[in-house]
């Protein structure tokens, strides 16, 4: 498969620690593509990186084969990429539809500067709906987001990137903080959505990550050690050492 995401010697360093050093990965279209890695790896720093909150001091970002390195944040989803879970902006007194109009109209380029016209306007809450059933929160749709728990707001945040229509989603820990029915619920709906986009999951619940990769990047002190199928990084003693110690490997 050719790649539609392509991370090409990617480094950054902070000071003198470097957080990422020389990381290369490809997604391809379509693919389910896991990054994993000990704690202070370096993954949520390459996200950002991705997502274009960070600026890489060196390296390469090809979407779609441009070259994005330079553009910034808010110009990615345009093209392409949304980010979900650590960048979402929710309005905590709206209604969840509410919430996915306002995402929406943002992405048209619309002015929501008056509230009672966006409510009522169906060119937006019909799609708003539709997320909203894409994630399997449609019969709280007229509920309030402060009424939400931990695990239904992110999944309303993976509908709020779902209406970015891009087609590449990265997604930064969307297991964090939940218990083992809402990260099984979570990992049923991005299952439903591989093949439909490409996604790039940052995600320590490694049983979720064996379900629902294609392929694996390790990432040890900000380099990418390997990348493989289930199967392989499963059976690596370079992973193994990665994560328990040579000791152990």
């Amino acid at each position: 498969m050719s790649a539609h995401l392509s991370i090409r010697g990617l480094e950054k360093s902070f000071g003198a620690v470097k957080a990422t050093n020389n990381a290369n990965l490809e997604l391809a279209a379509g693919e389910l593509h896991a990054i994993i890695g000990p704690n202070g790896a370096g993954k949520s720093t390459l996200i950002a990186q991705i997502a274009g909150e960070i600026r890489p001091d060196k390296g390469q970002i090809l979407l779609g084969g441009r070259d994005i390195t330079a553009v910034p944040a808010h110009e990615r989803p345009r093209l392409g990429l949304a980010r979900s879970f650590q960048v979402s902006q929710l309005y905590p007194e709206f209604s969840l539809l509410e919430n996915l109009a306002v995402a929406i109209a943002a992405r048209e380029g619309r002015s929501f500067g008056f509230w009672k016209p966006l409510s009522r306007d169906r060119s937006l809450l019909d799609p708003a709906f539709a997320y909203l059933q894409q994630v399997g929160l449609a019969p709280r749709a007229e509920d309030r987001v402060s009424e939400l728990s931990h695990g239904e707001r992110r999944q309303l945040e993976l509908a709020l990137a779902l209406a970015q229509e891009a087609s590449v989603l990265l997604l930064d820990e969307p297991m964090a903080g939940l218990g083992a029915e809402e990260s099984a619920r979570m990992t049923e709906q991005l299952m439903a959505l591989k093949g439909r986009y490409a996604i790039l999951l940052v995600e320590h619940d490694m049983d979720a990550v064996f379900a629902l990769a294609d392929r694996i990047t390790v990432l040890v002190y900000g380099e990418t050690i390997l990348s493989g199928s289930v199967e392989e990084i499963r059976g690596s003693q370079l992973v193994r050492a990665a994560y328990l110690g040579e000791e152990h490997a």
